[in-house]
């Protein structure tokens, strides 16, 4: 099978938005978030019996939650986008049983299905983990119907995988 690739950067970023937003800790976070800055705005408008003065810690809080961490979401997934320039080659993916082989404008690429450290298929992409922090990214919408093709290669691997069902 042969896919060829090309990441955008608005389909990164969204990416990493998505990764980023599907971790316990963040989900957490971002309704904490919302709760302080609940809390702040019923403080300012008096709603809240016993609140005495400016609501100044959770109005901190809540800024950071919900517009630091999205910002430096948006800031790292643009700065990693334009100084990796890999990311945006055009990458031909050649995938089989045994191998799987990434051809870019400037790299050429072997990867033994054995060392592969999982497969993640989301809404959008399939992730070809090599190890916990470095994955392949494989846009769906370059694939076509060759994505229940790669489903079936990766059940046949003995590796973790978490795949969408059809």
């Amino acid at each position: 099978m042969k896919i060829e690739t090309k990441i955008e950067l608005k389909d990164y970023i969204k990416l990493m938005f998505i990764l980023t937003y599907r971790k316990g800790s963040i989900i957490f976070s971002s309704i904490m978030g919302v709760f302080l800055a609940v809390i702040t705005v019923a403080t300012l408008t008096g709603d809240m019996v016993g609140s005495d003065g400016f609501p100044v810690m959770p109005l901190v809080l809540s800024m950071v939650i919900l517009i630091v961490i999205p910002a430096s979401v948006y800031y790292s997934a643009t700065k990693n986008y334009n100084t990796h320039s890999r990311l945006q080659e055009t990458i031909t993916y050649e995938i089989d049983h045994q191998l799987i082989r990434s051809i870019g404008e400037s790299f050429n690429s072997e990867m033994d299905w054995s060392k592969m450290h999982k497969v993640l298929e989301l809404n959008s992409w399939f992730l070809l983990y090599q190890n916990k922090m470095v994955a392949n990214l494989i846009p769906k919408q370059a694939m076509g119907e060759q994505r229940h093709e790669l489903r079936e290669i990766i059940k046949k691997q003995n590796i973790k995988y978490k795949l969408k069902k059809d």
